[in-house]
C-alpha cells in the first residue's frame, strides 16, 4: 500500500488524489471523442464536464462523510480529498442532476450525452478503485480466502482489522469497473435509441456493486438492518431503473437509434 507516491520536501503526490484526476482526465478525453460522433459540441461536453466533475467529488465526499461520521474532525478532514474516502453513489446521484439542469438549458437530449459519458464513468470506478486500494480505504471484511490481504497498521484498514487478511474490495471494484468499460465499448456498437448503454451502465454497475458490497466492510451507520448496506438497496434500485430505461425509452416518440460508435 502506497497512499504518497511520490514526496520532495513538503510536496507530496497522493496515490489516491492521482488516480482520481487521472480519471477525470481520461474519462473527459474519451467523452469528448464520442461527443463528436454523436453530434455534440465538443465545447459543450467540456463545459459539463467541468460541472460533472465538481458535483461528483462533492456528492461522493459529502455522502462518504455523512456514513463515516466518527472519522471526520475538522474541516481539513473534511476537504483532504487527497487521502481517500468517497461514495460513488453520492457523486453519480448528484452529477446526474446537474446534468439534467445543464443539458435542459443547453437544449441538447439528456440521454445522448448519458451515453457518451456512460463508458468514462466505468473506466473511472476502474482507475479511481485502484486508488482506493493504495490509500486502504473501501477495504473488505476478514477472510481466509487465498485472496485475502494484510494492510499495513496506519492505513485505514489496518487500523481496523490489524495484522488480518481482509478482503481486497477494492480491487475487486476496478476489477469489475474495467469489464463493464469493456462491455459498454462493444455492446454499444448495436446501440438503437439514446439511452441504451447508460441502462446498461446502470444495471451492470448495480449487479457488480451488489454482489462486492456482501465482501466489503461497513460500518454500522452504512447498515440497512443487519444484511443489507444503504448502497446495495442503491444498487437494487439503480438496477430496476436500467430495465426500466430499455424498456420505456425505445417507445418514447422522437428517440431515434444512436449512431454508432468506437
Amino acid at each position: 500500500m502506497h497512499p504518497v507516491l511520490v514526496e520532495l520536501g513538503k510536496l507530496r503526490v497522493y496515490s489516491y488524489g492521482l488516480m482520481l484526476a487521472l480519471s477525470f482526465f481520461i474519462g473527459i478525453l474519451l467523452a469528448s471523442r464520442r461527443a463528436e460522433r454523436r453530434g455534440i459540441e465538443k465545447e459543450i461536453l467540456f463545459d459539463l464536464c467541468i460541472i460533472l466533475v465538481i458535483a461528483s467529488v462533492i456528492g461522493s465526499r459529502g455522502l462518504y462523510i455523512i456514513t463515516h461520521r466518527d472519522h471526520y474532525h475538522s474541516l481539513l478532514d473534511i476537504v483532504a480529498l487527497w487521502q481517500g474516502g468517497a461514495t460513488y453513489y453520492g457523486g453519480l446521484v448528484l452529477a446526474i442532476i446537474c446534468a439534467v439542469v445543464f443539458v435542459r438549458r443547453k437544449r441538447i437530449p439528456f440521454f445522448r450525452v448519458a451515453d457518451i459519458c456512460a463508458p468514462s464513468i466505468a473506466l473511472g470506478v476502474f482507475l479511481t478503485r485502484v486508488g482506493c486500494f493504495l490509500s486502504g480505504c473501501c477495504f473488505g471484511r476478514p477472510t481466509e480466502c487465498v485472496l485475502g490481504l494484510v494492510f499495513p497498521n496506519h492505513s485505514p484498514a489496518g487500523y481496523t482489522f490489524s495484522d488480518t487478511h481482509i478482503h481486497p474490495t477494492q480491487l475487486y471494484s476496478s476489477f469489475y469497473g474495467l469489464v463493464i468499460f469493456g462491455l459498454l465499448m462493444v455492446l454499444d456498437r448495436w446501440n438503437r435509441f439514446d439511452g441504451f448503454t447508460f441502462s446498461l451502465l446502470c444495471i451492470l454497475y448495480g449487479i457488480a456493486r451488489f454482489i462486492v458490497d456482501f465482501f466489503r466492510f461497513y460500518e454500522s451507520t452504512s447498515m440497512v438492518g443487519d444484511f443489507i448496506t444503504v448502497s446495495q438497496v442503491t444498487s437494487l434500485a439503480l438496477v430496476l431503473a436500467g430495465v426500466l430505461l430499455l424498456v420505456v425509452l425505445p417507445r418514447l416518440p422522437g428517440n431515434k437509434p444512436g449512431r454508432a460508435d468506437m
